[in-house]
């Protein structure tokens, strides 16, 4: 007689909902300020294997399920360094007497870090504790809202390459962007009489760092409103390495703007973007949830203004402190 099989799918977001080990800025919304941007969940989906019933299968879930907390807390860490990682883990969990195994059957991660610590946490669980013999099928799938819009981006960048470029009154050129629900506005300013081809080369990589800048926001909601705007003064050099500063910035928790520094530093620019230009990395504080689409649009956005232009820029927090020199 063939063994039925069944599929369990478990959401592990609701479980750890209050869990100890949730992220502190989902422990801190009695002030109604924390804010978190890119969401990452974790779910798994069970399937029986030879010899293996409904009845033997629910026991193999819930001694894995009972590591999924460490697991997320895995993930959690791995998007904090990056934040578009995401994919499935395929796994086979084989009973043994005595206990048990927990192999891989098909990596579509490709992230070396968060693999190393998922097996680490699910080689832990008490597969002993299930009479064997018995196999269950595993399916992991790791996903947060960063990461969805990278392939959408990298589509749309074959045809918006060259952002559209305005010029202000005394010349200065300079590009803009923003996430769909524009969670997070950009603006790349040029020098006086700078070429175009130089501004919509750093615009590029700005519009390519959406999914990081969406979590630099993230990080400066912990405590705080994440509301405000940060100048970096950017300096390319021929080789494609960059210098960055913040010059000054209004979001009231400085990991914000040390989040947008580091990410801009780390950055490979080509020869079009070398010589000196100013970015302008705005955070709105509204509730909804973001996504991590690029809207372009020309010069002029709102809270977006070159230097010189008619809107003021927004004055720093009271005993706010300069965001600090290059990373």
């Amino acid at each position: 007689m063939r063994t039925p099989r069944f599929l369990f799918a478990l959401a592990l977001a609701p479980l750890l909902a209050g869990a100890p080990g949730a992220p502190a800025s989902a422990q801190e919304m009695a002030q109604g300020e924390a804010n978190i941007t890119a969401r990452a969940d974790v779910r798994m989906a069970l399937e029986s294997g030879p010899a293996t019933n409904g009845a033997k299968l629910s026991l193999i879930g819930g001694m894995v399920g009972g590591r999924l907390g460490a697991v997320r807390r895995c993930y959690r860490d791995r998007t904090e360094e990056d934040p578009a990682v995401q994919g499935r883990l395929r796994l086979v969990v084989e009973l043994e007497p005595g206990g048990g195994t927990v192999e891989v059957t098909r990596d579509e991660l490709n992230d070396r870090p968060l693999l190393r610590c998922v097996m680490r946490e699910l080689r832990r669980a008490e597969l002993g504790a299930v009479r064997p013999p018995g196999t269950a099928f595993v399916v992991l799938t790791f996903a947060n809202t960063a990461a969805e819009g990278v392939d959408r981006m990298r589509e749309r960048r074959a045809v918006e390459d060259a952002a559209p470029v305005e010029r202000d009154a005394e010349g200065r050129p300079s590009a803009t962007g923003s996430t769909e629900a524009r969670h997070v506005r950009f603006q790349v300013v040029g020098a006086v009489d700078a070429p175009d081809a130089q501004v919509q080369a750093v615009h590029r990589v700005v519009r390519g760092l959406i999914p990081t800048l969406l979590d630099c926001r993230r990080r400066a909601s912990r405590r705080y409103s994440p509301n405000g705007r940060i100048e970096v003064d950017l300096r390319v050099a021929r080789s494609g390495r960059a210098r960055a500063r913040s010059r000054r910035s209004s979001v009231r928790d400085a990991r914000g703007p040390r989040c947008v520094v580091r990410a801009l530093q780390r950055q490979r620019f080509d020869g079009a973007a070398a010589g000196r230009t100013k970015v302008f990395i705005e955070f709105d504080d509204r509730q909804t949830e973001p996504s991590a689409t690029p809207e372009e649009g020309a010069g002029g956005e709102e809270g977006a203004g070159a230097p010189g232009a008619a809107s003021p820029e927004p004055s720093p927090a009271p005993g706010e402190e300069p965001a600090g020199a290059s990373e």
